[in-house]
């Protein structure tokens, strides 16, 4: 997938995998260069049109996934539709990568031999081999099959639900995070009352509403969801599951904001021998672990431990994702750190630099990530004298975090301490408050 996505001319690319593993890949990649099309979000048959319409509106997007693609060859007119329309596509010049089910494989097969013979590469991914056999008929650990959306009620209510989700996922990305709660709330509401109160699906959206309650500082409400989505998933899948990794994952996240490291290294150590053993060592989600496990080493003072972990992440994520991906900037971000943790400063900045050139890039000025870009390098540049460099990195991130979460968020109150220090470096004589107010003025 990294090679289609970051180095490989255009075409036209068939993905085969089960949905539960489509949206894996899609998760993976939505927020590098890759833009989504998925039939969930806009249900109906197969129409080229509709595809040029919405391709048009995203001119700089050269990598098209287009997600769920079975359900729009529900006919043989689709079929027929996407033989006519293949020199079309190409003509777009852009990448298209085609996730199907091994269902709809067959069907483009049989159906539609013409589109099929003009793919460049097609790729088939396997189920894990880990899931538990013999589960009730009641909970299945892939909610939303195609027979699924043969019932129109479930079809209309989950199509709804999944939109929600998705523009929960945007908000997010954005750093919105009450207009993601509100939205998942809605999605979370709909799945409940098709689905039940322990399914998958129900799992999920707890989780990703624990991780925006994190991002807001409510952690004891992030933990609870968690351990409740922790508990489904077990129930559900066994204990060896990247589902079950992720979870662990999530957790321990919560646990080192809290402080408790120990605890948090063990989720992270559990989290990671599972994806070794399930995914392999160069997988994303394995990096995530690799990453996660050397931050808490990096918090009890382990750097050459944390050293190797961020770099094997580094590799990991450079080699799939690209070098311009948020989570390749995250790898950036973290190895800078405990370079600088051990008195690298000349690669920490170049490091720090380089992960802040990417957030500015795909995730804008004034995201949080960038955010954290800022402040790390006003804190490099302070300890190095620096200051007049570190004030403007640092009254950056102070206004980002204020504008995004006010001023009494700790993350922002402890960003205006650290201002008002850099600026008693810089001007020891000169005055905070009326330098502050006219810096407001500029912005």
């Amino acid at each position: 997938m990294g090679w289609i996505i970051n180095k490989s001319e255009q075409g036209i690319f068939l993905v085969v995998a089960d949905e539960r593993v489509q949206k894996e890949i899609v998760d993976v990649y939505r927020r590098g260069r890759v833009e989504i099309y998925d039939y969930r979000r806009y249900p109906g048959a197969y129409s080229f049109l509709e595809l040029q319409k919405w391709a048009a509106g995203r001119p700089e997007a050269q990598v098209i996934m287009v997600a769920n693609f079975h359900l729009a060859l529900q006919d043989e007119e689709s079929l027929k539709r996407l033989n006519f329309s293949r020199d079309m596509l190409e003509s777009l010049g852009k990448n298209f990568i085609f996730l199907v089910t091994p269902y709809g494989d067959d069907r483009l097969a049989a159906g539609a031999y013409d589109f099929y013979s003009f793919v460049k590469l097609r790729v088939i991914f396997q189920k894990y081999g880990c899931e538990q056999e013999n589960k009730s008929p009641l909970v299945q650990d892939e909610p939303l099959r195609e027979s699924t959306w043969n019932t129109e009620d479930a079809r209309e209510g989950l199509s709804v639900a999944y939109d929600l989700t998705e523009q929960a996922k945007e908000e997010y990305d954005k750093a919105r995070y009450y207009e993601s709660e509100k939205l998942l709330l809605k999605a979370l509401g709909i799945k409940k009352a098709l689905l039940g109160p322990e399914h998958l699906e129900i799992a999920e959206i707890t989780c990703e509403l624990a991780v925006i309650y994190c991002s807001l500082g409510k952690y004891r409400k992030a933990e609870e969801l968690l351990e409740k989505s922790l508990q489904i998933r077990k129930k559900i899948l066994g204990e060896e599951h990247p589902d079950i990794a992720a979870g662990y994952s999530d957790l321990a996240v919560v646990y080192v904001k809290e402080g408790r490291y120990k605890d948090a290294e063990e989720l992270y150590e559990r989290s990671l021998r599972i994806s070794e053993k399930v995914l392999g060592e160069e997988h994303p989600d394995t990096a995530i672990s690799y990453n996660n496990l050397a931050g808490v080493y990096e918090s009890q003072g382990k750097y050459q431990k944390a050293e190797e972990l961020y770099e094997r992440s580094l590799r990991i994520r450079e080699k799939v994702l690209g070098e311009e991906h948020p989570d390749t900037a995250i790898s950036y971000n973290n190895l800078a750190g405990v370079y600088e943790s051990q008195g690298k400063y000349q690669k920490a900045e170049e490091l720090y630099e380089r992960s802040l050139r990417i957030r500015e890039k795909v995730l804008g000025e004034e995201h949080p990530d960038t955010a954290v870009s800022y402040y790390n390098l006003a804190l490099l540049y302070a300890d190095r004298g620096e200051y007049k460099k570190a004030l403007g990195y640092c009254f950056k991130a102070f206004r980002i975090y204020e504008l995004r979460f006010g001023a009494g968020h700790p993350h922002t109150q402890d960003i205006f301490s650290n201002l008002q220090i850099i600026y008693s470096k810089w001007d020891s004589e000169g005055s905070f408050i009326h330098w502050l107010e006219e810096k407001m003025k500029q912005k």
